[in-house]
């Protein structure tokens, strides 16, 4: 009984993780056919936390890098695109994910262990782009060349401005429905009546109803909080 329990349980994580990867990457389109890069930005980082089979490892990281770039995330997009590029070496040479340098991860709900591609999901003109863009930053000592931070809202301390998760206290932060993004102290709305478990950063959310007029999460018709 345990064991079936434990299989049970396993799958239905596996599922809930398969479905918020696919609710945030359909929000990620329609933030781009917007031209909303914040929001573009925040939904590219929050899926590197489902980097797997289903959403290839290069395609992933680089989207993220390039997101963060155009909104001057810098530190991000320079982790990102250099984790990229790591991919694509790997891809090439045929290496395991095992292969690849962690230590920009540590402190991170991103995980390592993830499938390499066997083939590349990025052109090879995109590829070049970021191999360019990774050595002219690799180049300049004053630029910051790691994962931007937030404070956490339970201990203060920094942490990793994706992560759901403080990697010094272990308090968790609800994901924002439209952005996959955690949601600053004070900023937290609950919006459905009769579903508090769907939370959202309130900005975010009224810039996306304000434009669709529908909850991002059922389709149902939704309203702005003020």
């Amino acid at each position: 009984m345990n064991e079936n329990m434990d299989m049970h349980n396993e799958s239905r994580i596996k599922m809930t993780k398969l479905l918020e990867a696919c609710h945030y990457s359909a929000n990620l389109l329609r933030c781009k056919a917007e031209g909303w890069d914040d929001l573009v930005a925040k939904c590219s980082v929050s899926l590197c936390r489902y980097v797997s089979s289903a959403l290839p490892a290069d395609s992933v990281f680089f989207d993220a890098g390039m997101a963060c770039m155009h909104v001057k995330r810098y530190g991000t997009a320079f982790v990102m695109l250099n984790r990229f590029l790591d991919i694509i070496e790997a891809i090439d040479e045929g290496d395991s994910a095992s292969a690849l340098e962690n230590s920009d991860f540590v402190d991170t709900d991103i995980p390592y262990d993830f499938p390499i591609p066997t083939n590349h999901a990025v052109s090879e003109e995109k590829r070049e782009e970021a191999r360019e863009w990774v050595l002219s930053v690799s180049m300049e000592a004053e630029m910051e060349q790691s994962l931007g931070q937030r404070v956490c809202g339970h201990c203060g301390s920094d942490t990793y401005e994706g992560g759901l998760k403080c990697h010094h206290c272990q308090n968790t932060t609800d994901a924002c429905i439209v952005s996959g993004a955690p949601i600053p102290p004070g900023e937290r709305v609950a919006p459905i009546k009769g579903r508090p478990e769907i939370t959202a950063r309130k900005a975010d959310w009224n810039t996306f109803i304000a434009k669709f007029n529908i909850e991002p999460w059922t389709g149902t018709l939704a309203n702005p909080v003020y």
